[in-house]
């Protein structure tokens, strides 16, 4: 039976029925303003929380930023940086460079990293135009070194579209075991912020 692993953010572990299955890529996709970056810092945090290293590369938010979120949110990161269980990568996007994932390969040896965050995708799209075959080799590429390592792998993107109902799949969303969408429904006047998981390879969940 596989290990589940807890992803941190209340509720979403009884649709997964547990959480996450040990090891696997899980993509979270959706509009600007879903959480998707909060998602990711409750993800790496629930890690440390339990003495599981983790690495959170990002390329569009510095590392002040990250941390400032997960201060807004009543989370201590740099505790847990201080300790050496979470390290932050910035990864700055040089045109026409790929993205090295040698740093955070060392430091998964070195540390014994059991969650990684890449937020986001976008990263490969400096280098390639999206849905390519080349970006989606790429992809592939750095998700199966992840699953080699023995990591659970959590990667964010980004989607137009905001209607669950008109739910358009990109040729990457196929790369990944798991799709999770956030959304917002609108209610009257405001909005609602909803939870979609679109898949989970291997594994049980809600559908609900």
């Amino acid at each position: 039976m596989n290990h589940l692993i807890k992803t941190g953010i209340p509720g979403l572990d009884d649709v997964m029925k547990g959480g996450i299955r040990e090891g696997a890529s899980v993509l979270i996709t959706g509009p600007p303003g879903t959480g998707k970056t909060i998602f990711c810092i409750q993800f790496i945090i629930e890690g440390a929380k339990k003495g599981e290293s983790g690495v959170y590369i990002t390329s569009e938010e510095t590392v002040r930023d990250i941390r400032q979120y997960a201060k807004n949110l009543g989370l201590d990161i740099e505790k847990y940086e201080k300790n050496g269980l979470i390290t932050i990568i910035q990864q700055s996007i040089a045109p026409r460079k790929l993205m090295s994932i040698a740093t955070p390969l060392a430091l998964i040896k070195s540390r014994n990293v059991k969650r990684v965050v890449l937020d986001s995708i976008t990263l490969f799209e400096y280098t390639y135009v999206s849905g390519v075959p080349e970006f989606r080799k790429e992809i592939l590429d750095f998700v199966l070194k992840m699953k080699e390592a023995n990591v659970t792998l959590v990667t964010v993107s980004e989607k137009s579209v905001i209607n669950i109902d008109r739910f358009e799949y990109k040729p990457e969303d196929f790369l990944f075991e798991g799709l999770i969408l956030l959304t917002k429904v609108r209610k009257g006047s405001s909005y609602e912020f909803c939870i979609s998981v679109m898949k989970m390879r291997g594994q049980d969940h809600s559908l609900d």
